[in-house]
């Protein structure tokens, strides 16, 4: 099993890449972190309300769980 205190660290470098660069969608910061070999502009391209649209609904069908913070 992945350490789950992974978590709060990814997203806590994550937060502090994003508001360098406020500008930029979330998939596209992942996207250009990760520098895929085979372009993704699906991903790239996507805009964060849709992102978070889905980030919704699958915790919608997920059950909670009880994070850091």
């Amino acid at each position: 099993m992945r350490d789950p205190a992974r978590i709060d660290r990814m997203l806590d470098l994550l937060r502090d890449y994003w508001f360098r660069y406020p500008d930029m969608r979330l998939a596209q910061l992942v996207v250009g972190l990760v520098r895929p070999s085979e372009p993704c502009p699906q991903v790239f391209y996507a805009e964060d309300d849709r992102v978070e649209a889905a980030l919704l609904a699958a915790l919608g069908d997920v059950p909670a769980v009880s994070g850091g913070g």
